[in-house]
């Protein structure tokens, strides 16, 4: 039985290579990103970033916009499957290959759990190579830290079908609220009827004038993040007409006490800073 090819090719650690572009255009793309990219034979692009496409046909130029693949109205899971294939095929005949996606490759993309899964059972080898996130930006858009109550991350429409209890005393982050409850690539803006079954869930847990913040992360160096404050109870109108981009930002409504004061003692009596949380 002959060698996996990615035995055969001890000269490069991987066939595939997935590297996240980040946010901002070409901006956030990282060192360790480009030299991916300039040593693959075809680079396969999945981003919405400002000239990210024509700036990785300088560093390698074989490449491939998976984007286009996407068609409004139609579910977005084939076409990730679409995507995955793509770059899994291009691995068996020409590898090292990469994938570059917007973001982070394994902050929502899903091409990347797709192709992390079939690459074994290949005789392929993935490496994953982080990139700066939309979780990165969204703390710079909003200038916090999330040291103080620590942070809960949940999908929108995953919130939804589970029904997730939110800890209201601790920041809530929620992803895609833009395209709840839609499996599909948009044709267009939502009405707020879209969006109230969102917002009736999250006043289970807050009040409907706890202040929250719709925050849009610029995608160009020239072009200003936008960040929203509104009252909850307002949700559903804010985000209708809206693109289908944006994350939703939920601070704290409360603080938890502390119950461990035994811990507290040592911590004080050992020197710990006097601003800890």
């Amino acid at each position: 039985m002959s060698e996996p090819a990615s035995r055969l090719r001890p000269a490069w650690p991987f066939d595939i290579g997935i590297v996240g572009t980040g946010i901002v255009g070409a901006h956030q793309l990282t060192r360790e990103a480009e030299e991916v990219i300039r040593r693959s034979n075809h680079t396969f692009v999945i981003a919405s970033g400002y000239g990210v496409p024509e700036y990785l046909s300088t560093l390698c130029p074989r490449t491939t916009d998976l984007g286009e693949l996407y068609e409004p109205g139609v579910n977005r899971l084939p076409t990730y499957h679409r995507m995955a294939a793509e770059v899994v095929s291009a691995a068996l005949t020409e590898a090292p290959v990469c994938l570059a996606t917007y973001g982070h490759p394994w902050v929502y993309c899903y091409p990347t759990t797709l192709i992390h899964r079939a690459a074994p059972l290949l005789g392929l080898h993935v490496e994953v190579f982080a990139g700066v996130s939309s979780f990165d930006t969204l703390l710079v858009d909003l200038g916090t830290d999330i040291a103080n109550s620590g942070v809960q991350m949940y999908e929108a429409t995953d919130l939804l079908l589970r029904r997730r209890p939110v800890q209201n005393d601790v920041t809530c982050v929620i992803w895609q609220p833009t395209v709840v409850g839609d499996p599909t690539c948009p044709s267009g803006p939502y009405g707020a009827q879209q969006f109230r079954p969102l917002q009736d869930h999250l006043l289970r847990f807050y009040p409907p004038g706890h202040q929250v913040k719709l925050v849009t992360t610029r995608t160009h160096p020239l072009i200003p993040s936008t960040v929203q404050t509104l009252a909850l109870g307002d949700l559903a109108a804010a985000l209708e007409g809206r693109p289908g981009v944006g994350t939703l930002y939920i601070p704290a409504l409360t603080e938890r006490p502390i119950a461990d004061l035994e811990l507290l003692d040592v911590m004080v009596s050992s020197g710990s800073p006097s601003d800890m949380p």
